[in-house]
């Protein structure tokens, strides 16, 4: 009788347990499995297999493809240390399993779940709570956490970082002329301009309607202006265009920096929102550093003077060239041949050296834009029984595109070629051997000398 009852029960608790809509195993002192059901099987990697196969088996047959649930709980099983539930959830077979593990009197429960769904709500809510909807960059809250984290880090070490925050110029006339949906189109974009602009490891957060802040890890503070130049002169050359409608706009940017001796690293990102206001009241367009006198140098004031200082010469046709007479000594030539000096008018009408402004054009990869300025003039004005020596910079001749811009100018003013020679250093051609030589061949055929 007694017997009887204990079949009827056994029978009963398989039942259940088939019936269970999770998965449950009940392993004996003997660590072998008792009862389980099909779930637990589909859960753990067994396709049409019958539980039965692993009734009095080891338990750890069961846990064959993940061995993780069995190092996790190996203490409840062996030792029975606490007769609580333990649990674990973890990834498997692209689900998110809940794992729960119980020590009993007679062995050990585990209780098995799939919570793919409930974990994908989750990190849903996650995600709403710390991104942006519109660009899916993260928010200000989340920004905050990370440059504090950073922050943390530096304070143990010599690592430094920067605040980088960003303010569109002239958004407001796309969203009142052309819509939202165009202003939205918008931001997706720059905010595309800015992720190809900065490295890996580096944070990029909307923090306001047209606002945008980057943390710049373990970076220079002129490598940062480096970036942010970068992103301004993006955003400086592209033309967004809506139905009938297209806009120009810019940034106005503040940079600070996050080193070991500052106590509230939040206080980095107030800076820069300062130094960004005054870029913007300084004319938009343009980058300022934070005042700060831990944190900046004069030299780097004067830099980025300097950038500002380019980019308005080149858009205002500011920059100058004048020909010096090349002849040898003795001898009187019947062809002119000059060589291009450039200079650069300042506000107070005064002509600049190259000396003065050179280094920071050569440090923000501004070269190209001034010898292509170089190119278009001399090529304009040149005229027959004149030839014309043209400097070129390093970054200039490295570039790919170079002799296609040179082609185009040929073309355009209907210019010989070989009225024109192009001087670079030996160590220039040195240096960007591979793409100077390819240059100089191109150019070469098209009858440009090539001097260095």
């Amino acid at each position: 009788m007694e017997n009887t009852r204990s079949v009827a029960l056994h029978q009963y608790l398989r039942s259940v347990i088939t019936n269970i809509p999770f998965g449950i195993i009940t392993v004996a002192n003997d660590l072998d499995v008792v009862m389980l059901n099909s779930i637990v099987l589909s859960l753990l990697g067994f396709d049409n297999k019958d539980p039965e196969e692993f009734v009095d088996n080891p338990y750890t047959h069961i846990f064959k493809y993940v061995s993780k649930i069995q190092e996790e709980f190996e203490q409840e099983i062996l030792i029975k240390k606490e007769r609580k539930f333990n649990i674990l959830k973890f990834s498997f077979n692209h689900k998110v399993l809940n794992i729960k593990c119980r020590a009993t009197l007679h062995g050990t429960l585990f209780i098995i779940e799939d919570i793919t769904h409930q974990a994908k709500l989750e990190e849903d809510l996650i995600h709403k709570a710390n991104y942006d909807i519109l660009t899916d960059l993260i928010n200000r809250q989340e920004f905050e956490k990370r440059v504090d984290s950073f922050g943390k880090r530096t304070s143990d070490s010599n690592l430094a970082g920067a605040i980088v925050f960003i303010d569109l110029d002239r958004f407001k006339p796309v969203n009142d002329l052309a819509g939202h949906s165009a202003g939205d189109a918008l931001l997706k974009k720059v905010s595309e301009f800015m992720k190809k602009a900065i490295r890996r490891k580096d944070t990029l957060a909307r923090v306001g309607g047209d606002e945008f802040i980057i943390l710049l890890e373990n970076c220079s503070l002129a490598q940062a202006v480096k970036i942010t130049e970068k992103i301004r002169k993006e955003i400086d050359d592209y033309i967004f265009t809506w139905n009938e409608h297209s806009f120009s706009i810019g940034i106005s940017a503040g940079i600070s920096t996050i080193t070991n001796k500052l106590e509230n690293f939040n206080e980095a990102i107030n800076s820069a929102d300062q130094a960004c206001l005054i870029a913007k009241n300084e004319g938009r367009n343009r980058i300022h550093i934070a005042d700060d006198a831990e944190n900046e140098s004069r030299q780097h004031k004067e830099e980025v003077s300097w950038i500002n200082i380019i980019n308005k010469g080149l858009k205002n046709d500011e920059f100058v060239l004048f020909k010096q007479k090349i002849h040898a000594i003795g001898q009187t030539e019947k062809l002119g041949h000059y060589e291009l000096l450039l200079r650069l008018k300042n506000d107070a009408g005064e002509l600049l050296s190259p000396a003065a402004f050179m280094p920071a054009a050569e440090r923000y990869e501004l070269m190209l834009k001034i010898d292509e300025w170089v190119v278009k003039t001399a090529f304009k004005s040149v005229s027959n029984g004149i030839h014309y020596s043209i400097n070129l910079s390093g970054q200039t001749m490295s570039n790919p595109d170079f002799p296609n811009y040179v082609i185009s100018m040929e073309k355009e003013f209907n210019m010989n070629p070989t009225c024109i020679t192009f001087e670079i250093t030996e160590t220039m051609a040195i240096k960007y051997f591979k793409v100077t030589q390819k240059t100089i061949t191109i150019l070469s055929k098209r009858g440009v000398y090539l001097f260095s």
